[in-house]
């Protein structure tokens, strides 16, 4: 699983969903650490030292993950709902989640690297509800004003899609962001 497999050689080829085999070569050994790993489990962010230097990390899940609501306390009607999320799509939680992180890596003055591979924002209605396109466009304004340099990498495999897409698209912050793909992967608006 990506949360804790950030160290170690690669004994095996390595596949398009098996992101965490693929993170132990970048990072320096024993230097992953997640953040908030059992909230927005579509999203994984955290901090790490590359070559020695702090660094602060966000990629997305690719297997499908349970998200469990409880049940409300004040509400008799209410009951515990259980969804199961789609790896590689950012729902309202993983949006926040990503925001979130991104302002404290900036707080930190921690250098950014995005391995971007999202095939966009969860387009339902009880997530339209639920704000996905709002906690998506504070990932923007986060960008937006990073003030670090800030590597958005799509890896081999790896697809960027739709609004997923503008979210990280350099232009938003020409003076901060660059973006580096694979030949090997996929991406369109």
């Amino acid at each position: 699983a990506p949360r804790g497999g950030d160290d170690g050689a690669v004994d095996r080829p390595v596949t398009r969903d098996d992101f965490d085999a693929w993170v132990g070569g970048i990072f320096d050994k024993g230097s992953w650490w997640e953040c908030l790993p059992s909230w927005a489990k579509t999203v994984v962010a955290g901090r790490a030292r590359l070559g020695g230097i702090p660094v602060g990390v966000v990629f997305a899940e690719t297997r499908p993950v349970t998200t469990t609501t409880p049940a409300d306390p004040a509400s008799p009607e209410s009951q515990e709902r259980t969804v199961v999320q789609a790896g590689q799509v950012w729902y309202p939680d993983s949006a926040f989640k990503t925001a979130t992180a991104i302002r404290d890596f900036a707080a930190e003055g921690l250098p950014l690297m995005i391995f971007a591979n999202w095939r966009g924002f969860s387009g339902g209605q009880r997530d339209m509800f639920d704000e996905v396109l709002k906690f998506g466009s504070l990932i923007v304004d986060a960008l937006v004003a990073y003030p670090q340099p800030v590597m958005v990498h799509i890896p081999p495999g790896a697809e960027l899609r739709g609004g997923a897409w503008v979210v990280v698209d350099p232009s938003i912050n020409a003076d901060a962001m660059e973006m580096f793909a694979d030949p090997a992967s996929r991406g369109g608006v």
